[in-house]
């Protein structure tokens, strides 16, 4: 009986410091994981992306525009969550213009795995900033107080 136990104790331990370790590689990746948040420079007509210098464009801020997010709401082991397009339809019935949306991972918070258990999934939209307490009371709030990757979007 204790041997069972202290085989059990050790494979618990093991499993928490193989947690740490990835917690910490992805720790040290945060500078990357920042810039993730803001999105690529547009692509040319030829595919290839542009540099914002020759684009002429001004950076979204400059516009008056920034990003926000909602979780999609799905759980581990199961289908559902709203998707990316159900997301823009409802900010547009509700008067805000999405200029552009898409879908990104939380990297800035832990989830443990478990069936039915939350996700880090996101959901994020580029809208006007005087927009933003619409957007609130939908439920989404300013992207720029989270850290998160972007990621392709489930079909």
């Amino acid at each position: 009986m204790k041997n069972t136990l202290l085989i059990l104790l050790l494979a618990l331990a093991v499993t928490a410091c193989g947690q740490r370790a990835d917690k910490s590689a992805g720790a040290a990746q945060a500078p990357e994981n920042e810039t993730a948040q803001k999105p690529a420079p547009e692509a040319s007509a030829t595919g290839q992306e542009t540099p914002a210098a020759e684009q002429g464009t001004q950076t979204d801020e400059q516009r008056g525009l920034l990003w926000i997010f909602r979780t999609r709401g799905n759980r581990q082991c199961q289908d559902g969550g709203m998707s990316l397009k159900e997301s823009s339809a409802m900010l547009a019935d509700n008067g805000i213009a999405v200029h552009e949306s898409l879908c990104g991972v939380r990297t800035d918070l832990d989830y443990s795995t478990q069936c039915g258990g939350p996700t880090g999934d996101l959901l994020l939209h580029l809208i006007e900033n005087n927009a933003l307490n619409d957007a609130l009371d939908l439920g989404y709030g300013p992207a720029e107080q989270i850290q998160y990757e972007k990621v392709d979007c489930p079909e």
